[in-house]
């Protein structure tokens, strides 16, 4: 009779051991491709953009013999195109903060990153040759942030959404890892004396290190 129970007690065991196994890894696979899903989701994203980064590369050319009669229509797509890159990017941030940055996604953020400075690039291209009626605010951030550091530029970012919803198509707004080892950002930095992230310039002229309140930052805009 105590054979039979033990024998029983030991096979209940064994089946809850089994199921629990069973739950474990259907749990770990959708997990992983759960996991997979959202990297490749930031992959492609960042890839989306290399027509984008054609584009501009043509712009660019166009702003150099434009005369000051298409300013107007090139001031207007640069807009379009500065909105698009930014709430792109806020699609990005969603992802990248659940996930671990790999190897292969830190190659297509570089990619990300040149394509929006050759954006800040053309901005400052455009507004030099048609005087445009319109702030740049670009925030160089830190990709690689500790708990203080995090903090601070999520307090950033939230500002300057905000900023962003109040000035609409009166500012255009570019978030820049600043970290990543890429030889033009590194010379921008180098250009407006940066040495601490995160920082914000703004319109070529004022350089804020760290934060910064939204009536602060609002004095520095035309």
């Amino acid at each position: 009779m105590v054979h039979k129970i033990i024998k029983h007690r030991y096979g209940v065991f064994v089946e809850s051991f089994i199921i629990a196994i069973v739950i474990f890894l259907v749990g770990f696979s959708l997990g992983f491709l759960l996991e997979n899903y959202r990297l490749n989701k930031v992959i492609d994203n960042y890839r989306a953009n290399e027509i984008e980064a054609l584009d501009l590369k043509l712009q660019n050319y166009y702003y150099q013999i434009m005369d000051s009669s298409s300013c107007d229509s090139a001031i207007e797509q640069n807009f379009i195109f500065a909105d698009k890159l930014y709430l792109e990017g806020l699609e990005i941030e969603k992802f990248e903060e659940i996930n671990q940055i790999s190897d292969e996604m830190k190659t297509e953020k570089k990619r990300y990153v040149l394509l929006k400075t050759e954006l800040w690039l053309n901005t400052i291209l455009l507004n030099d040759k048609c005087q445009g009626d319109f702030d740049t605010v670009v925030y160089l951030y830190s990709s690689e942030t500790g708990q203080v550091k995090g903090a601070e530029q999520e307090a950033i970012s939230n500002v300057l959404h905000e900023l962003k919803e109040n000035k609409g198509d009166k500012i255009i707004l570019l978030p820049i890892a600043g970290d990543l080892d890429l030889g033009i950002v590194n010379l921008q930095k180098d250009i407006y004396n940066i040495s601490y992230l995160p920082s914000i310039i703004i319109n070529e002229e004022v350089v804020l290190e760290g934060y910064h309140s939204l009536k602060e930052i609002d004095q520095y805009l035309n």
